[in-house]
């Protein structure tokens, strides 16, 4: 289970979070929406270690992440992509995939992840082969 308790962080003097609270628990798919500025890109980088909380605290499993640097919080299973087109566009889908896999534990689970993600996107599977920088952003 992820828990987010009362978080506020932000950049600088600037205020980005206040007391935000989340639950996420296994098997479940949560979405944060919200308008341009509301704060969804700082949430995503307090869960991933790389924006630091002012008050509150992020638990995985029951186990506080906030002395977590982020490379400790990705072995833990947390990684989030951020928006736009941050993919290696001269690559395959498929190598794109694998460089998700660079922590050991990772590189054991791949061929089962990969999977899982094909199953989830078809199409993905479909152009595996394709260079990545030719797909559509749709």
């Amino acid at each position: 289970m992820l828990e987010v308790s009362s978080v506020t962080a932000g950049y600088g003097e600037f205020t980005a979070l206040w007391d935000v609270n989340l639950v996420v628990n296994a098997g479940e798919a949560v979405a944060v929406v919200g308008p341009n500025g509301a704060g969804k890109t700082t949430l995503m980088r307090v869960i991933s270690g790389l924006v630091r909380v002012r008050a509150g605290e992020v638990r995985l499993e029951g186990r506080s992440l906030g002395a977590e640097p982020a490379h400790g919080i990705v072995a833990r299973g947390i990684a989030h992509v951020p928006e736009g087109r941050r993919i290696f566009p001269k690559l395959t889908v498929e190598e794109n995939l694998k460089m998700g896999a660079f922590l050991p534990a990772a590189r054991r689970r791949y061929a089962g992840t990969v999977a899982r993600v094909y199953e989830l996107f078809p199409v993905l599977a479909e152009r595996r082969r394709q260079r990545a920088g030719t797909l559509s952003g749709g």
